[in-house]
């Protein structure tokens, strides 16, 4: 027997989706509070982890010198890595807000989302394998933590986990109550305010919301100003890589932060960032764009128009061959031009 590891691929998705049934097979059998849904869609379930930014597959692959059949997928470990301090650009009312709500220092946390390996390769070596894998990981990308649920019942797992350094922490305990199917349910969802109806320009257009009292933003005309999501030369959708619609950043008054408006009455917004394919640059899942230039007038910061009254946005710093500078933690460089 010969086991290998490896980060998985799209090619692997169907592989690893009917690992991933079985694993929530398993799960709900041992779990009276988990009941899978029929028909579920593993196979996009897979999809979707692999092509989400910060989620990693680790496979398990099996292979025997006796046999000449190819190596076959038999376990995987589904990492999710996140910190849990706010984003360095999150505005400072919405950072205020997360670390109010948030009574422990953050971690840089690396989640187990599911490890899972067939029932006859479940021994010791394969599974320390994946283990050691997601450990090794966990240092590359400067982890502090490392969360995983084992089930009460696998106490080899659990004994592996402690001879790797792991430390038992809590034991979870579940009650089902079963729910006639014509019983009134009263909601759980949490009260949302009525909102006004409006007609949007276009479809996928949102309503710009002051982030303070939830009131539509209007512009110099009086008439609410919706974000719309970018079209790609005017027709379709610009996506990102995940498939969702871009919304361009509105810019903010330095002082005041008020949203700013053009000549027009036209809300202005950050122009989307591309590289030297013309695709959209993306950090962490999350596209990029131009940040609005600044000089001092007065002795106070302002946003720069040039001579027409037009918005300044800030170049972004390339090398010799067009490509896009970035720093350390991924971000791409921009000009400042600060007069």
């Amino acid at each position: 027997m010969f086991y290998t590891h490896r980060l998985a691929t799209l090619e692997d998705t169907n592989a690893i989706a009917s690992l991933m049934a079985a694993f929530n097979q398993e799960r709900a059998a041992i779990d009276p509070t988990r009941t899978l849904k029929p028909d579920f869609d593993f196979e996009q379930y897979v999809r979707d982890h692999l092509t989400k930014p910060l989620h990693y597959y680790w496979v398990l692959e099996y292979s025997n010198d006796k046999s000449p059949e190819p190596t076959t997928i038999v376990g995987f470990l589904l990492v999710y890595v996140q910190d849990e301090a706010p984003p360095e650009d999150m505005p400072a009312d919405l950072a205020e807000q997360h670390n109010r709500s948030r009574p422990y220092q953050p971690r840089r946390l690396g989640n187990a989302l599911g490890f899972y390996l067939l029932p006859k390769h479940r021994k010791t070596k394969p599974i320390k394998q994946l283990i050691d894998a997601g450990i090794q990981q966990a240092q590359e990308l400067k982890v502090s933590d490392l969360d995983l649920q084992v089930a009460a019942e696998q106490k080899g797992m659990q004994a592996l986990l402690e001879k790797a350094g792991f430390t038992k922490t809590f034991i979870q305990y579940t009650k089902h109550f079963p729910l006639a199917t014509d019983t009134e349910l009263p909601s759980l969802h949490p009260p949302h305010p009525k909102l006004e109806q409006l007609e949007t320009p276009q479809l996928g257009a949102i309503p710009l919301r002051h982030p303070q009292t939830n009131k539509i933003i209007t512009n110099p005309q009086g008439k609410p100003v919706f974000l719309t999501p970018v079209q790609d030369n005017g027709e379709e959708l610009l996506k990102t890589s995940e498939g969702l619609p871009i919304y361009q950043t509105p810019i903010r008054h330095p002082q005041t932060q008020d949203f700013v408006f053009d000549t027009k009455g036209e809300l202005v917004v950050c122009p989307v960032l591309r590289d030297e394919k013309g695709y959209v640059v993306e950090n962490k899942g999350i596209p990029q764009f131009h940040p609005p230039a600044y000089q001092v007038v007065q002795g106070k910061l302002k946003l720069k128009q040039d001579e027409a009254g037009n918005y300044v946005f800030c170049e972004v710093e390339r090398d010799q061959d067009g490509k896009i500078l970035k720093s350390t933690d991924g971000k791409p460089v921009f000009k400042q031009p600060l007069d």
